[in-house]
């Protein structure tokens, strides 16, 4: 969990490999930076709310991006 808002070097590298991870699988919804962006906030609010295991977090990101991404 994040210590007084701030995230260590291991949580760091947790949530990038998710933000990563996901733009990997699916890089049509992450084409340009807003699009990261709105990923970043998905994968921190996850992580936020207790998730903090690698594969949990992307298995959670997966489940929340799905149709919230969608192109327009």
């Amino acid at each position: 969990m994040l210590s007084h808002g701030v995230a260590d070097s291991a949580q760091l590298d947790i949530l990038t490999k998710a933000l990563n991870d996901y733009c990997a699988k699916h890089p049509a919804e992450c084409q340009d930076e807003r699009d990261r962006e709105q990923i970043a906030i998905m994968v921190m609010s996850l992580f936020r709310r207790g998730i903090e295991d690698a594969e949990q977090l992307s298995t959670e990101l997966e489940r929340v991006a799905n149709g919230k991404l969608a192109r327009h």
